[in-house]
């Protein structure tokens, strides 16, 4: 592949899915340059506190963040519309529900169109993660490099497929060695990343475990779009049924998270105060 926009690609921001991949260019990236990408569908205080910690409690100075929003109805896109007019992050606003692997997909293709600027890294992170250590990118990054992994992740045992994957919540991937051809894309249904990760381990790529989780570098809330598709009584969504038994929030059942995640929301309304506020557009795309 060539280094610039891929001919005959055009980039609809409007539309629901991504009807082409776009592979990542064969052209130098920027080697301490990070792309943060996340899908948001009804979760706009939750995805407020993740764009925050990005940039309060990441130490990390060349991030870049993508949002895909689903067609949310909560306000979300509203918010993330001023958020990206303000440099706090680039949106991709759908009109409907693209569902969370294709919309995955639809930001790294927009990732890889561009004609510069390309990370060296993108970490895909749910919208209801939010920062726990200022160290969190610079330790999964570092256990890439030592490793020579494409991939990194909290590995779990997958008992339907009966194999070992990695969580989708935080994902760190070379998109050089990731985003190709050969490689399975995102995909629907309830493991996004499944395709994607089996496929690389077929291709050869080298996967790390990381315990972003375990470690407390991040702390991942769980079911937060489920808590969202239940608590709107959203029959016509596809995970409506699955909602019903599984919307409580789960904290990936790791000891303290639950309480480092209240204190980190307390100071998150105390600095940003009501989101419908103009004040909190500048809180989310300022630094400390």
């Amino acid at each position: 592949m060539f280094c610039g926009l891929v001919e005959g690609w055009l980039w609809q921001q409007t539309s629901s899915v991504v009807d082409d991949i776009v592979h990542w260019p064969d052209c130098p990236s920027a080697p301490d340059r990070v792309a943060v990408v996340t899908i948001s569908y009804n979760t706009r205080e939750l995805t407020a506190l993740l764009l925050w910690s990005l940039r309060r409690i990441l130490d990390w100075e060349s991030l870049e963040t993508v949002v895909v929003d689903n067609g949310s109805r909560d306000g979300s896109a509203e918010l993330l519309a001023e958020i990206d007019a303000g440099g706090g992050c680039r949106l991709i606003p759908n009109a409907g529900n693209a569902m969370h692997g294709p919309a995955l997909t639809q930001a790294m293709s927009f990732l890889a169109s561009r004609g510069s600027g390309h990370p060296r890294w993108v970490w895909v992170l749910d919208s209801d993660v939010v920062i726990g250590r200022p160290d969190a990118l610079e330790k999964g990054v570092e256990r890439a490099d030592q490793t020579g992994a494409a991939i990194v992740g909290e590995s779990w045992w997958d008992p339907w497929h009966e194999t070992d994957s990695f969580y989708a919540y935080s994902l760190l991937i070379d998109p050089v060695r990731v985003w190709r051809d050969g490689i399975d894309p995102f995909v629907g249904g309830g493991d996004p990343a499944f395709d994607l990760i089996q496929s690389a381990r077929a291709h050869g790529e080298t996967l790390c475990e990381f315990p972003f989780a375990r470690d407390r570098y991040v702390i991942h809330r769980g079911r937060s779009s489920l808590s969202a598709v239940w608590a709107a009584g959203d029959t016509a969504h596809p995970s409506y049924d699955w909602a019903r038994d599984h919307h409580e929030p789960h904290f990936g059942l790791v000891d303290g998270a639950a309480a480092r995640h209240d204190e980190l929301m307390r100071a998150f309304r105390a600095e940003v105060g009501p989101l419908d506020d103009h004040r909190a557009v500048e809180a989310l795309t300022s630094r400390a």
